[in-house]
């Protein structure tokens, strides 16, 4: 009776992969049988062992052993630890064919964008001194759908360069994306960004040619004041228009800011300059004014948000740092595979319909952020209750 409930429930389960998982499999040499007695030979009985291995954080030997008692071919534990060190190409394909479960977003309500976020998540293995590999991930925030996942280690860090863009999308980042680098990147493909300015990160221009020193500008910000600065940076074929948006903090935002910034980098290299600019939100864009008004940057940037949020789900439901040793090529895998069944959650708790929090809730906050006619820009700031003064 124990085998055939979980073969019904593998039923139900398979019923939410990709269409062609098999034929990806074959693809990907996953099921080559060399040898006439080997015991995996089709993507089914190879994807149970690893969702079994991976989704209940259980040892090699005691997934083959509860494996067997299921149904499953007797396996050896080496054979299958084999299989894992070969499989991150076959579940990385896995992971891109649901991230394409198509879900249409409303792009009218920001100026035709469709925008989307980025960010990047550590995990690592039980006592481990150090993150053991990278989560990047690309969410597109108007239907709360991933669109692009990738699997790294440690060692390779967050940029704009690693997703493909589109004409019409706006790529919204943390600092950690702030970069000229980037930025060419995404206005290449025809997308626009906006990105939390990080200090140093790119040179900025005003219109008489001259260097902008941010701080020195953001000095001059009043407090309920936001100050919306048209700039230019400095690229190999041509200069790529921005503006420069930047809004003072409460004091108790900014200190929440500079506490983070003193944990992520450590006293010693931290500089005054960088504690100064946890004062203000300082945000970069190259979405014109006609497009995207100041207000609508704000409220945009504190929709990144989203993108959190689904790590911590993800985190909380598939324990992604029960990492099973310290092998790159097992590690890679383990982690496509922890992503694959958030997917797969996600599918079937059908959460992607509505962003937190409900944009019923967000339009509300809209109509009190509606700026007024000011000289050089400046608008009315936000309050503190608006999602747009959340620092990153």
């Amino acid at each position: 009776m124990a085998k055939l409930d979980v073969v019904h429930g593998w039923d139900q389960l398979r019923g939410y992969l990709p269409s062609d998982y098999a034929k990806l499999a074959h693809e990907h040499r996953q099921v080559e049988t060399k040898f006439g007695n080997a015991k995996i030979k089709d993507a089914d009985t190879l994807l149970r062992f690893i969702f079994l291995h991976v989704g209940a954080n259980l040892p090699l030997r005691q997934t083959v052993a509860l494996g067997a008692e299921g149904g499953l071919p007797s396996l050896s534990p080496m054979r299958l630890h084999k299989k894992m060190c070969h499989a991150a190409p076959y579940l990385r394909a896995l992971v891109s064919r649901m991230l394409d479960w198509s879900v249409t977003g409303d792009a009218e309500k920001w100026g035709g964008y469709v925008f989307s976020v980025v960010d990047a998540t550590t995990v690592s293995g039980p006592g481990a001194t150090a993150a053991d590999a990278r989560i990047h991930t690309k969410l597109r925030v108007a239907d709360v759908s991933l669109t692009d996942v990738e699997v790294t280690d440690a060692s390779e860090g967050e940029t704009f360069c690693r997703f493909v863009w589109e004409p019409g999308e706006l790529a919204v980042g943390d600092r950690a994306y702030s970069s000229t680098r980037g930025l060419v990147h995404v206005k290449a493909a025809g997308a626009d960004v906006l990105v939390r300015y990080r200090l140093g990160s790119m040179p900025l221009l005003d219109e008489d040619d001259n260097d902008v020193d941010v701080l020195e500008v953001a000095r001059s910000v009043r407090r309920d004041t936001v100050l919306d600065l048209d700039v230019r940076v400095p690229a190999t074929e041509r200069d790529i228009a921005g503006r420069l948006i930047i809004t003072r903090l409460s004091p108790e935002l900014a200190d929440d800011a500079r506490r983070r910034t003193l944990e992520a980098a450590g006293r010693r290299h931290v500089s005054a300059q960088m504690l100064e600019a946890c004062d203000y939100s300082i945000l970069f864009t190259t979405a014109p004014r006609s497009r995207l008004e100041t207000v609508r940057c704000l409220a945009a940037y504190g929709l990144r948000w989203q993108i959190e949020l689904q790590f911590k789900r993800w985190k909380s439901l598939c324990n992604f740092d029960a990492l099973p040793n310290e092998r790159d090529d097992t590690i890679l895998a383990w982690v496509y595979a922890k992503v694959l069944l958030g997917a797969l959650l996600d599918r079937m708790a059908n959460i992607s319909t509505e962003i937190s929090p409900p944009e019923h809730h967000l339009s509300a906050a809209l109509d009190v952020l509606r700026p007024v006619e000011a000289d050089q820009h400046s608008v009315p700031a936000p309050g503190r209750s608006s999602t747009a003064t959340r620092a990153a």
